[in-house]
């Protein structure tokens, strides 16, 4: 990626200063900021697609904004309207036909459409959850004293690892190099000797110190992307979609809370002493593990637990997998973005987003995923039985207990040979993402390389081009590759992090 000059990167210096000049908290209850983001979305005009996965050699895609009207409330709610038409690889048409229907259609992924127009009914769907649940949300809040140890633990964490250094920072960029820290800025236009970087290290970290874990709310407007939700399942042996898509996911970010990480060499050790501190003050006696500190450890505890009923918990955010006596229980956090802000309470709203009369947790910033796991905690702790779901809080799935699904891996059909579930026809990465011209349909050919496709293939199987098990590598994740999503990246590359020599 072509990297800044240096008068560009004073001007990018001005403009982050402009940025950051605007970021407040405050002591009473922040600004509502619902109706600036669906004006904001209300503007978007244009629809993205995403390329096709190794399943297929390429897809002809097309779509369009339009509107739905919703008799239930009597308003026209903005959709898109689209096709995928998809011209499957060899790998694509053999697992049509080998796999049992459940491994092709739960957690699959047909064609993908997006806009920022969608978020509308994302935002509004989230404010009306919220409206109903609540009451029952602050019935089961974290207490405030246990809410102000875990707030203290969590800043002690995060003072004492953070550090300008230039060697993590190179790392991180390159990691990142595709990804914006601000809108229309890519980490990876500039270098680890950057002034911006050292500028940015001295503001954020002034903002933990004093103002993150104060007990103040964000009070700033949050910059704004999007993700493709998708609405519908693969069919099986089925190439021809006609797309019909509500709802678009909002990712959340700013810069001063969402390069924390870029300042971190130790991110595993903050997750550690946040997870282990919270453990002992919930007074959870079972054995935790978490990939944010165990890494793909997780994946070979989940297969002890299964074969041998080694008992374990294994928590990321809304996910909540209970192990006991060889069998799973799989629990799901609901509308968890928008439940954590008031389980956790107001300790934690320095970092929160606040729209529709309620705190919620962006998707974007250096504690989502922290915070999103301390809530699910805290509801297990609370649990007197494991399974016993809370309606509106945290369910049950019984299609993932049904075929073991965990953290991006089905263990039913194989506790030894756990395997990719739910058939992905499109991606869902940021650097895959094609804008869809107006009125026409666009052709994306594959860039997927031969081996690639057949580990992928395999994958589904359960196994390896040399006869091995996913977990021969998988376990070997370390905590901080473990970002979420890239299961299918890995199995198709071969392996996790830098590639062998």
């Amino acid at each position: 990626m072509k990297q800044v000059s240096a008068s560009q990167s004073e001007a990018m210096i001005n403009r982050l200063k402009s940025d950051l000049s605007t970021v407040n908290w405050t002591d009473g209850t922040p600004i509502d900021r619902l109706d600036e983001y669906l004006s904001q979305a209300k503007r978007s005009t244009r629809v993205s697609t995403f390329g096709p996965t190794a399943a297929a050699d390429s897809v002809l895609m097309s779509g369009r904004l339009t509107a739905k009207f919703d008799r239930a409330d009597l308003t026209a709610k903005p959709i898109i309207k689209g096709i995928a038409n998809f011209n499957l690889s060899w790998a694509g048409k053999r697992l049509m036909q080998e796999l049992p229907e459940i491994q092709i259609k739960h957690r699959s992924r047909p064609g993908g459409l997006a806009s920022n127009r969608l978020q509308i009914n994302e935002f509004n769907k989230r404010v009306e959850a919220m409206k109903t649940n609540r009451g029952l949300l602050d019935s089961i809040s974290l207490p405030d004293r246990e809410a102000l140890e875990i707030n203290s633990i969590k800043k002690e964490a995060v003072l004492k690892r953070l550090k300008f250094d230039k060697d993590h920072l190179k790392k991180y960029i390159k990691e990142h190099e595709k990804s914006s820290f601000m809108p229309g800025v890519k980490w990876g236009q500039f270098d680890e000797n950057d002034p911006i970087w050292k500028y940015l290290f001295e503001e954020v970290r002034g903002y933990m110190e004093s103002k993150v874990f104060s007990g103040e709310s964000w009070n700033t407007k949050f910059n704004i992307g999007s993700r493709q939700r998708p609405d519908q399942q693969v069919e099986p042996n089925e190439t021809f979609y006609d797309l019909e898509v509500t709802r678009t996911r909002v990712v959340m970010f700013h810069p001063a809370l969402s390069t924390v990480f870029a300042f971190m060499p130790d991110k595993s050790g903050f997750y550690d002493d946040v997870i282990r501190g919270a453990t002992d003050v919930f007074k959870i006696n079972d054995h935790i593990m978490s990939p944010l500190v165990d890494g793909g450890m997780v994946y070979g505890a989940a297969q002890d637990a299964l074969v041998n009923s080694e008992d374990v918990t294994i928590i990321l955010g809304d996910d909540l997998n209970i192990y006991k006596g060889g069998k799973q229980i799989a629990m799901d956090g609901v509308n968890w973005e928008s439940s954590v802000g008031t389980i956790l309470g107001a300790p934690f709203h320095g970092s929160k987003s606040y729209f529709g009369g309620n705190y919620h947790l962006p998707s974007g910033v250096f504690d989502t995923s922290i915070d999103g796991t301390l809530a699910s905690m805290w509801v297990y702790s609370q649990m007197e039985h494991p399974e016993d779901e809370i309606p509106g809080v945290m369910e049950r799935q019984k299609t993932d207990e049904e075929i073991g699904f965990m953290l991006g891996l089905a263990f039913g059909y194989d506790p030894n040979a756990p395997r990719l579930q739910g058939l992905k026809l499109n991606m869902d990465k940021a650097d895959a993402n094609v804008p869809l011209p107006v009125g026409r349909n666009l052709e994306i050919l594959s860039r997927k390389k031969e081996d690639e496709i057949e580990r992928w293939y395999l994958g589904y199987h359960g196994t390896t081009p040399t006869g091995g098990n996913l977990l021969d590598f998988l376990t070997d994740v370390t905590p901080d590759q473990f970002r979420g999503g890239e299961m299918s990246e890995w199995i198709e590359q071969g392996y996790v992090g830098e590639a062998p020599t």
